[in-house]
């Protein structure tokens, strides 16, 4: 009989200490694998095929922009075409051209029809106020950036790190002398361009550059919002695509000015 009750009270207590055990356990987490890093070169690669799949822009764009301390907004007609061809258009309130600028490589031509002032020359050497710092950004640069896509440095090494908390690969380049480097930043699902810094041993962030709103145009996925900042300053350009065409023909006559 006593031997009967002991085995009794041993199963309550060990049915006990499961339970208790069960109750006091910490909940099993589950862990996730590491997502695994794309070589550099795939990303690279990506951002090159991805620039030679536009090659020219035409439409209308709100521009916001902050250049010498002031604030500016104003609808803008933008023609682009690679390397380095740019029109802009800056558009009054009954739609008449007010400001005109186009660029052919080092090549500037402006025409200010209210002033009558008409400038033909090189960016290197221009007097006449532009509503953005030209000579902050080369040409080709800046056409690659309107058509929703980067330059990249000259550079020697890279390497790749995975933001879990933006879900982002940043790719770093380095130029070969350590002086320069390139940030890039990406989205992990498809690899879309994010973000673009150069950056500068002696003056810091030379040029910033950020891609938003992304849309489907025809057959190809084109970022409508891109933000600029130059040089540590406080000069920006916010531009909004609202309307525009990809890769369509562009005649090279449509950037250069001629005297009215």
């Amino acid at each position: 009989m006593v031997s009967g009750q002991w085995l009794l009270f041993t199963i309550h207590c060990s049915l006990f200490t499961v339970l208790f055990l069960s109750a006091c356990a910490p909940g099993r987490q589950e862990i996730k694998p590491s997502k695994p890093l794309p070589p550099a070169g795939e990303i690279i690669s990506h951002i090159e095929e991805r620039r030679g799949k536009v090659y020219s822009l035409k439409g209308m764009a709100s521009i916001k922009g902050t250049y010498n301390g002031k604030d500016s907004n104003f609808k803008e007609v933008l023609v682009v075409k690679r390397p380095s061809k740019i029109r802009a258009e800056t558009v009054g309130l009954f739609g008449n051209p007010v400001f005109t600028l186009a660029l052919d490589g080092p090549a500037l031509s402006v025409y200010k029809p209210a002033e009558n002032i008409f400038y033909k020359g090189s960016i290197s050497s221009h007097e006449i106020k532009l509503p953005f710092p030209l000579d902050e950004i080369e040409g080709e640069e800046l056409a690659n950036i309107l058509l929703g896509c980067i330059s990249l440095i000259q550079y020697g090494n890279s390497d790749i790190e995975l933001s879990e908390a933006e879900n982002s690969y940043i790719l770093t380049l380095r130029s070969t002398d350590g002086f320069k480097k390139q940030v890039i930043t990406t989205d992990t699902r498809n690899l879309r361009l994010r973000k673009s810094e150069t950056i500068d041993d002696e003056r810091g962030t030379t040029l910033s550059a950020t891609f938003d709103n992304y849309q489907d145009i025809g057959s190809l996925s084109f970022p409508k919002e891109i933000n600029i900042q130059f040089a540590n300053r406080p000069d920006t350009i916010q531009i909004k695509y609202e309307d525009i065409e990809l890769n369509t023909d562009l005649p090279d006559e449509l950037f250069i000015l001629t005297p009215p």
